[in-house]
């Protein structure tokens, strides 16, 4: 689904952690990245990962871990501070507001250089954005930008020029990926490039070099990068099929990070000599998502969902019959803090909670009183039926098959739903189908989940009316729920384009006050990010934010640039053959800190 890294506009997103996974023992002499004597094997820092990989295209990568690699290989104008989020220079060193709010001037960094050795300049950076004006494959997470662009120019190589059709705040969010123009000017079809010609060229800390579908991504420093090169050679994400493997790979030494723990196997990782644990406030938040009617733009219905969960009556109902207390508690194992607002406390400036009147709770008397005066009744079976002709109230269930907790979660959910009359088919199946599934409209409620970065315009466009597909090939995956609200989209414009922090923080709670109570997508909980690291092997990790902050996941890629090996572990041990095992390791999934899957520009949000 989305997961609210494009940032699903929208990572991880999400991501926020990337899970791992996997089937452990690899078959001798099978799988190393890099066959070289073992004086010169490059000294790796090596992440489980769980979530496929299906491009390296920066415009076109909406999953966590291609939001991740994209940040890793490319620069952006603007990066996000580690310490709390603020904007801050990064390609860009400074720039400037004309008078009228309508003109930006960016001063590029001198001296940067891609990866082939061409120089970086401010031309690249008005390729990238013309780029995302004129095709829009290019911009489609990116669609509230750009469209708001009247001109790019670079009249100097240092020198960005951005005229804007209206005043709007997003200027200080520009955290797409810069592409190189000598590269990206041959590119026939944006929409169809997967990227897949390594070395990739960027600008950024990290260069791919390497990837073997479902078994690893390899990474090479780049060791020009103009903020300081990384303090080691490699950085590898590798797959694994399931958590337990991937924390078993950790205790074998196979691996040096995972995250998305679980709460049982956080526990049984404590005291383990040579690891650190981490327990982080998350970007991120899990959630079911309804099928409100699937539709193109023009009104053309798409897929097989059920009618009656267009009622926002029904969906409301269905939040009264959901305890997330009891997950929390059950799945959690308490770590964790119920879902309300799309987005996460973590962002304070525009987290809203419902007034005492306003909030659902569980109430399963409640949720009845809803759907009998609604006239949903129940049948023989006990069974409710829809009024008027009478379909059963049966709703297919969709989570993903490598994430453990959401079959719990499932199991749960059925039973409380069957208290109110609603009899609950659960299916699972890994990320891509859901996903598939999901832009064809065939589902009716599927678990989902986003990271969320701090600019909430991306993942807030999600439910805006401008995302609807225009086809029903289910190629265009921007929508979350095919949700469509004309005072929601008024509002969404409107907090793009105030200037008042605190007049602007009102917009988005109004919006996402309509989210809560029309209820297209309920949001479960935001649970902590459960991370673990060889601590012998490995220091220096700046998590984002300072108080309470993540390695994985970030909005950024400080954890990984300022990762630093413990020379006197290195002296100890050589780690031949322990990385990139390569047929035998079955590849994985399972993202930072949250769920669900679909894409979103590098800027925000990624799902997870």
């Amino acid at each position: 689904m989305p997961t609210a890294t494009r940032s699903r506009k929208r990572a991880l997103a999400v991501l926020a952690a990337l899970f791992a996974v996997v089937a452990l023992c690899l078959p001798a002499g099978v799988g190393h990245a890099e066959e070289a004597p073992a004086s010169k094997q490059p000294r790796q820092l090596v992440v489980a990962a769980s979530q496929s990989v299906d491009t390296f295209n920066p415009f076109m990568s909406f999953f966590a871990i291609g939001y991740t690699v994209a940040g890793l290989t490319y620069d952006s104008l603007i990066d996000w501070s580690a310490k709390d989020f603020r904007p801050i220079p990064g390609l860009a060193t400074k720039w400037e507001e004309s008078a009228d709010h309508l003109t930006w001037t960016y001063t590029i960094r001198k001296g940067v250089k891609f990866s082939d050795g061409k120089p970086l300049t401010a031309h690249d950076a008005a390729f990238t954005y013309r780029l995302m004006m004129t095709d829009k494959a290019a911009r489609a997470s990116s669609s509230d930008l750009v469209e708001n662009f009247a001109s790019v120019d670079a009249p100097n190589d240092t020198t960005l020029v951005i005229k804007l059709k209206r005043p709007t705040n997003q200027m200080l969010a520009l955290d797409n990926a810069i592409v190189p123009e000598h590269i990206w000017s041959k590119v026939k079809n944006i929409g169809d490039f997967k990227n897949f010609d390594f070395p990739l060229v960027g600008s950024g800390p990290f260069q791919v070099v390497e990837f073997k579908t479902d078994q690893y991504i390899r990474l090479k420093a780049n060791k020009n990068y103009w903020d300081g090169p990384p303090a080691y050679d490699e950085l590898v994400f590798r797959y694994y099929k399931t958590p337990d493997a991937s924390v078993q790979a950790l205790l074998a030494g196979e691996v040096d990070l995972v995250s998305g723990l679980t709460p049982a196997q956080y526990k049984a990782l404590r005291n383990k000599p040579g690891i650190t644990l981490n327990q982080a406030q998350n970007r991120r938040f899990s959630a079911i998502t309804f099928n409100v009617g699937a539709r193109t733009k023009d009104g053309k219905t798409l897929g097989d969902g059920h009618p009656a969960l267009r009622d926002p009556r029904v969906r409301q109902a269905i939040h009264h019959a959901i305890d997330k207390d009891e997950l929390i508690k059950k799945v959690n194992d308490g770590l964790a803090q119920p879902g309300v607002s799309y987005i996460p406390p973590i962002f304070s400036t525009y987290f809203w909670q419902p007034s005492g009147s306003e909030k659902v709770t569980y109430d399963i008397a409640e949720a009845n009183r809803i759907l009998d005066k609604a006239g949903y009744k129940r049948g023989p079976d006990g069974i409710r039926r829809m009024p008027g002709n009478g379909r059963p109230l049966k709703f297919r269930l969709l989570n993903h098959a490598d994430t453990p907790s959401e079959a719990t979660d499932s199991e749960y959910l059925k039973g409380w739903w069957k208290q109110i009359g609603i009899d609950t088919k659960i299916e699972s199946a890994d990320f891509t189908k859901l996903n598939d599934l999901l832009y064809l409209g065939k589902y009716d409620i599927i678990f989902s989940g986003w990271g969320v970065g701090p600019d909430p315009t991306s993942i807030l466009s999600l439910h805006t009316c401008g995302v609807l597909p225009d086809d029903g090939s289910g190629t265009q995956r921007d929508t979350e729920t095919f949700y469509c609200n004309p005072a929601y989209d008024k509002l969404h414009e409107q907090q793009k384009q105030e200037s008042d922090l605190a007049k602007r923080a009102d917009l988005v709670k109004q919006m996402q006050q309509i989210l809560y109570t029309q209820a297209p997508v309920v949001v479960l909980r935001y649970a902590d990010t459960l991370e673990a690291y060889r601590s012998d092997r490995w220091t220096g990790f700046v998590k984002q934010p300072a108080k309470r902050g993540m390695i994985s996941g970030q909005q950024g890629n400080w954890a990984f640039v300022s990762a630093k090996p413990v020379v006197k572990a290195e002296k100890k041990e050589s780690r031949t053959g322990l990385y990139l095992g390569g047929g035998a390791v079955v590849v994985v999934v399972a993202a930072a800190a949250a769920l669900v899957a679909v894409r979103r520009r590098r800027t925000a949000d990624e799902r997870e």
